[in-house]
């Protein structure tokens, strides 16, 4: 469930990129499996609804648990650390905070999307606190979008889930038929 919740995230979410491959065979470095998204093409620049979009994609997992099992496990913990990272960057580098405004608030020795996000030093108590403040709703609001696509489509999620279950690796076009008969059978 928690690779067809990021895959069916990123399947109904407007600008994110297509899902190549959906597998649940472990990798070597760990992963119990791991959703395949291939951009359309090359980007240099990432807009703010983009991240925000890439933030529910990955916890699409984590609220595909909570949805069918009614609790979390130990399976989204990297998903966790990559979408903090990306809300607290949005909020100390890029200047994507309304709280804050567009000040950086991150320590200057960093890469343009690269890297772990450190604040600056001369950073009040205060201050400090928006920004875990604004930090942790990015993060609510990443998960919530997912639950709500995830919620909407339950019937879907179930029957990839299966699939996948019973063939341990799906592609695009797999997913594509289920999502499109969905929607075939809601026009109807």
């Amino acid at each position: 469930y928690n690779e067809t919740g990021h895959a069916l995230v990123a399947c109904y979410l407007p600008g994110s990129d297509p899902v190549h491959k959906v597998s649940i065979i472990p990798t070597t470095k760990g992963a119990l499996g791991y959703t395949m998204q291939m951009p359309t093409e090359d980007q240099y620049l990432i807009g703010e609804s983009e991240l925000k979009t890439r933030m529910a994609v990955m916890l699409g997992g984590r609220a595909a648990e909570l949805l069918v099992f009614d609790e979390a496990s130990t399976g989204a913990s990297n998903d966790l650390e990559r979408v903090t990272e990306t809300a607290r960057r949005m909020v100390t580098e890029f200047g994507m905070s309304p709280e804050l405004g567009p000040v950086r608030y991150a320590a200057s020795s960093m890469m343009y999307l690269s890297g772990a996000s450190t604040v600056r030093e001369d950073i009040g108590d205060g201050t400090a606190e928006v920004i875990d403040e604004e930090i942790k709703r990015l993060v609510r609001e990443a998960q919530d979008h997912a639950m709500n696509i995830l919620k909407e489509h339950e019937k879907v999620l179930h029957e990839v889930a299966q699939t996948l279950q019973a063939k341990e690796v799906i592609n695009h076009e797999e997913i594509q038929a289920i999502v499109d008969a969905e929607k075939s059978s809601a026009e109807e």
